[in-house]
């Protein structure tokens, strides 16, 4: 759920690493890191022509979110 209401809330995120993008199964190294299978991992991407005020709107979401 947490995906889906940063995606309408236009914060784009992935539920997995990179490098195991359109897998079924994730990342081997996050499902190891976790121990939990009920655990899913988000992956926040940045770059240099992201704003603060771009990063503290995601901080602001997630805390209301969460």
């Amino acid at each position: 759920m947490l995906l889906f209401n940063l995606d309408i809330n236009n914060i784009c995120v992935s539920g997995g690493s990179a490098c195991s993008s359109g897998a079924n199964q994730g990342s081997h190294v996050i499902n190891i890191i976790s121990g939990d299978p009920n655990k899913v991992a988000i992956r926040f991407s940045f770059c240099k022509h992201n704003t603060k005020e771009e990063i503290d709107l995601v901080i602001d979401r997630l805390k209301e979110l969460l």
